[in-house]
């Protein structure tokens, strides 16, 4: 069971949002930029939790490991670290049920593994597996909009709000955010490119993210060093007296 799926990501740009309530000014755009219309879809809710031992030997082995869920839609995602960052990448997708966990899949799961490296991996994968946890989740409620031009040129903006667990670090972060997809063959890439550098001009709340989600998650999420925060604190709040003091 399971399937192999090329990722085209030429076609997709992700935003990060700058500031609290940020989605007003990006719907604005519709009246700015008079060739488009936004047309409301619905709202969508998905999840995707990435799996790893408590020490990461799948991640060290090159393998990144995940459970999405898009409402009723359940399933695993497997991909190689070294395509994280890539424009095509190939990934093992292995569809499951609501209630199914990781150990009832084990066994597919490190096939589509083993068939997606062409060199062998020394590790006892179904043994890995079978005692992977969750690692981070993340957590999407989005508002999705199509967006229509008289040229022909289509494709999807999510507005999303996205809520970050660490279970290892124990810290949570919430953000807002974007995502523009086309929704065409690659002749309307012009045109779609052409959409996001307007909203890179009109629309400074938001900033694009060039990173995977994975490591994009992780950085959001890392540990952080209570005593450098403490301390700088302090230090600011020194420059303040030193400057009320004329220093």
């Amino acid at each position: 069971m399971g399937k192999f799926v090329e990722l085209q990501k030429y076609d997709i740009v992700k935003y990060e949002a700058l500031t609290d309530k940020p989605f007003a000014k990006i719907l604005s755009l519709e009246n700015k930029l008079k060739f488009y219309r936004f047309q409301f879809v619905g709202p969508v809710r998905a999840s995707e939790t990435f799996y790893d031992t408590p020490n990461d030997i799948l991640y060290k082995a090159g393998i990144v490991l995940s459970r999405i869920q898009e409402d009723d839609r359940v399933f695993f995602k497997v991909e190689q670290v070294s395509s994280l960052k890539s424009k095509t990448q190939k990934v093992f997708s292995h569809k499951v049920g609501v209630k199914d966990t990781i150990k009832d899949h084990s066994f597919y799961l490190v096939d589509g593994i083993r068939a997606m490296f062409s060199t062998p991996i020394y590790i006892d994968l179904e043994n890995v597996i079978k005692n992977a946890v969750p690692k981070i989740s993340i957590s999407i409620m989005a508002n999705v909009y199509k967006i229509i031009s008289g040229s022909g040129f289509r494709a999807y903006m999510c507005l999303e709000t996205q809520k970050y667990e660490n279970f290892e670090t124990k810290r949570q972060h919430k953000s807002d955010g974007m995502t523009i997809k086309l929704d065409g063959p690659t002749q309307y890439l012009p045109e779609f490119n052409s959409f996001n550098d307007n909203i890179k001009k009109y629309c400074k709340e938001f900033i694009e993210v060039n990173d995977n989600v994975y490591e994009h998650a992780k950085k959001l999420t890392k540990k952080v060093d209570t005593k450098q925060i403490k301390l700088d604190k302090k230090k600011a709040k020194e420059k303040i007296a030193n400057f009320k003091n004329g220093e």
